[in-house]
């Protein structure tokens, strides 16, 4: 019963079904009923007009419940668009923004007071303004360019950073987005703004980059000394190596002079990259093979070993690029200081290349050496020592091969970014 009465309270088109299907049975069928129920004229007559106020009665309820459903919901329907027009409203004015109204030939229609308060004026001032009134002279040319494709539905919306002057003659930046709205394919009502002043975040910004910039010089400079003091202790070891004569203390000398002109060389690589904590590890590692090559080189300028490079552009975190180039290093030097007097064609190989994520670094040589000299389970030299200690920091995977007189080390290791010191040694 109670689902029947919510039909017949919100469905005015179910009740005229039924005063159509009930008014339909009583024309049909009222007459015969009468005539079928009473024989005297007069009685006939009278229930005849009884019959017809009594239609006229259900005609006059009906169309009663029509209306009465009618305003109902046209009451409803005008108190939600009024509602809705007063939430508008509200967000219209109370927006932390500027919003505006604007037909396309630039005549205002409708300003919220954040944007009154941001220029300064006050909504009859404000409506009464041309562009050129409160946009810079260099800046409304292209906002009127960028409102004609809105207006021609080249573009759906825009976003552009512009320059407002306020009631004061004062300027600020501010950051304008606009769309249009359209009442068909072509005819288009008016622009929405929505303006935002940027004075803050600009000045902010401001900071933020003068301070990376002077981060960055600091770094730069420390880079920049670190590489002079390290030149300078390479200088001191070569200054010492002149003043001996024992050739086991002159080689010792020798070595720690390379390994520091290979830290040296990471950081005149790092001081050279442009705002970024990575290196090209392949051009550093080209030098270093290039350095090393000409250290070794005779008197004459000639060089006894073969050098084959294959080092490609890998870009590596300097926390890794320290140890990995030390690594390397040393595997150089090793292999230099091999005996290649037996050998007819000494060569040295050098292979860089990424895999996915992991980086591979191989280096081989032909020179003679026993097992023991390249033992990384116990090593017997400080090269194999630092070796073993470098590839434990990389976190790497190093092996050694012999193949047609011919030794391999190939390390192995992923790709990480790292913080903080670079060297475990």
């Amino acid at each position: 019963m109670y689902r029947i009465k919510t039909i017949l309270r919100n469905s005015p088109l179910v009740i005229a079904i039924l005063y159509f299907l009930v008014g339909g049975l009583w024309v049909q069928f009222s007459d015969q009923f009468v005539l079928a129920s009473f024989n005297e004229p007069e009685t006939i007559t009278q229930v005849q007009s009884l019959k017809g106020w009594l239609f006229v009665l259900a005609s006059g309820v009906m169309i009663y419940l029509l209306v009465w459903k009618n305003n109902t919901l046209l009451s409803k329907a005008i108190q939600q668009l009024r509602k809705s027009r007063d939430e508008f409203k509200a967000t219209f004015e109370s927006a932390p923004v500027g919003i505006a109204h604007h037909k396309p030939d630039e005549n205002w229609i409708q300003v919220n007071q954040t944007l009154c308060d941001m220029l300064g004026y006050k909504k009859e001032e404000l409506l009464n303004l041309n562009f050129e009134d409160f946009i810079h002279p260099d800046d409304i040319e292209a906002s009127r360019e960028l409102d004609q494709e809105l207006v021609e539905q080249k573009r759906t919306s825009y976003k552009i950073e512009k320059r407002y002057r306020t009631k004061d003659g004062t300027y600020f930046p501010g950051l304008v987005s606009k769309s249009a709205v359209f009442n068909g394919p072509k005819n288009p009502v008016y622009l929405v703004v929505m303006l935002e002043n940027i004075a803050d975040q600009k000045k902010t910004e401001e900071k933020l980059q003068q301070s990376v910039e002077a981060k960055e010089t600091l770094l730069s400079e420390i880079h920049h000394r670190v590489r002079n003091n390290l030149a300078l202790v390479s200088a001191l070891f070569d200054l010492q190596a002149m003043y001996t004569e024992n050739e086991r203390v002159h080689a010792i000398l020798h070595d720690s002079q390379m390994r520091v002109k290979c830290l040296a060389l990471v950081h005149e690589s790092y001081a050279d990259a442009e705002k970024t904590s990575h290196i090209d590890f392949g051009d550093y590692l080209n030098q270093l093979v290039d350095f090393i090559y000409k250290t070794f080189k005779k008197e004459n300028g000639e060089s006894t070993v073969n050098i084959k490079k294959d080092i490609p552009t890998v870009n590596l975190n300097i926390n890794q690029a320290v140890p990995a180039g030390l690594l390397c290093n040393e595997l150089l030097l090793n292999a230099y200081l091999n005996s290649y007097e037996d050998i007819k064609n000494p060569a040295i190989e050098v292979s860089l290349k990424e895999v996915e994520e992991s980086v591979v670094l191989t280096v081989s040589d032909n020179g003679l050496k026993s097992s023991q000299e390249y033992n990384l389970k116990k090593p017997t030299s400080l090269g194999m020592l630092i070796v073993k200690t470098l590839n434990s920091q990389l976190r790497g995977n190093i092996s050694v091969t012999e193949q047609n007189d011919k030794t391999s080390f190939e390390l192995t290791f992923e790709k990480r970014d790292f913080k903080g010191p670079s060297s475990a040694l």
